[in-house]
């Protein structure tokens, strides 16, 4: 009985991590696999294939995917498709699958629409800036009244900061909405948010619940705010005392999303006078594929370490 489960447990775990595009951009994960008793194999997601005879998802050299313990989508990208394919497969097959977001998404999981993510946390009472939905047509109109300007446009498919918007002034959003009118009739959705005037953007990295680094970045817009410009944006390490708002804040935004291994973007509000109310952080974003240069560089944390490590357990 002894040798038994010594065996079970001393049995290395199998983990398959995919991504979309060229696979060599894991290859970080494999130089980080150290001490942990594991067998890693990394992919693309177009090394996956289907034989409808079979009816099995295999890996290019004949692997199947029910031969790995846990399935890990570093990032989605383009493959959304044939991601889907492998949770469904891997979901029905009992593989776990992480983050899983992708195994309780019946369509597509809730990152891929910033509206879904959104409203998930306004839903579940995370602080975020005032929201609004609707047409183009619809929420601007709205927005001038209930937000005024500057506010935020942004695309619910939006990636890394690219197609967010902030109209000055009304001459400005005229001309910002018959540019988006003809990509919301191709198919694209927006949404509008309030203008946060802060100066830095904090980045916060959770892996299994626990913060693992964060810095702080200037803002596109934080001219508006204090006019500073500097030649080079600027990066610092971002400490928060233990249990902190943020750090609440943060890990509330991950459970709100339902994800394990994430990137919380949240914006401090610099506002000041007699009037203002403290303690105003909002949450913009919880990234399910973040990139996390820069908080190994700053925060001297091997993430990939960290998350195979998580992984693992």
């Amino acid at each position: 009985m002894v040798n038994i489960f010594s065996k079970l447990f001393s049995r290395r775990k199998t983990i398959l991590i995919l991504t979309s595009g060229k696979k060599t951009k894991l290859t970080p994960f494999k130089l980080s696999i150290r001490d942990l008793n594991i067998d890693l194999t990394t992919a693309s997601f177009s090394d996956i294939y289907f034989d409808s005879g079979g009816k099995e998802l295999m890996l290019e050299g004949g692997v199947n995917l029910l031969d790995f313990d846990v399935i890990y989508f570093r990032l989605v990208g383009r493959s959304l498709e044939t991601a889907a394919l492998v949770a469904d497969y891997a979901k029905k097959n009992r593989v776990q699958i992480m983050d899983k977001i992708y195994a309780n998404s019946q369509i597509f999981p809730i990152t891929q629409s910033k509206a879904q993510e959104m409203k998930a946390l306004a839903d579940a009472g995370v602080s975020i800036p005032k929201t609004l939905f609707g047409s183009l047509l619809e929420i601007t109109k709205k927005a001038q009244v209930e937000l005024g300007f500057p506010f935020v446009i942004k695309s619910t498919s939006g990636k890394k900061g690219r197609e967010v918007y902030c109209p000055e002034d009304s001459k400005a959003l005229k001309a910002l909405i018959a540019q988006l009118l003809v990509e919301e009739k191709a198919g694209k959705s927006f949404f509008a948010q309030e203008f946060v005037n802060c100066t830095k953007r904090i980045r916060v990295l959770v892996v299994g619940g626990r913060i693992i680094g964060s810095i702080s970045q200037l803002t596109k817009w934080r001219k508006r705010v204090s006019g500073y410009t500097p030649q080079e944006d600027e990066v610092k390490i971002q400490k928060f005392a233990p249990n902190s708002e943020i750090e609440k804040l943060a890990l509330a935004a991950v459970s709100a999303v339902g994800i394990d291994i994430a990137g919380v973007d949240i914006l401090i509000d610099e506002t000041s006078g007699k009037n203002y109310v403290m303690n105003r952080n909002f949450v913009i974003e919880v990234n399910a594929a973040p990139s996390w240069k820069l908080i190994k560089k700053y925060c001297g944390v091997n993430v990939e370490y960290e998350i195979l490590k998580y992984i693992s357990r």
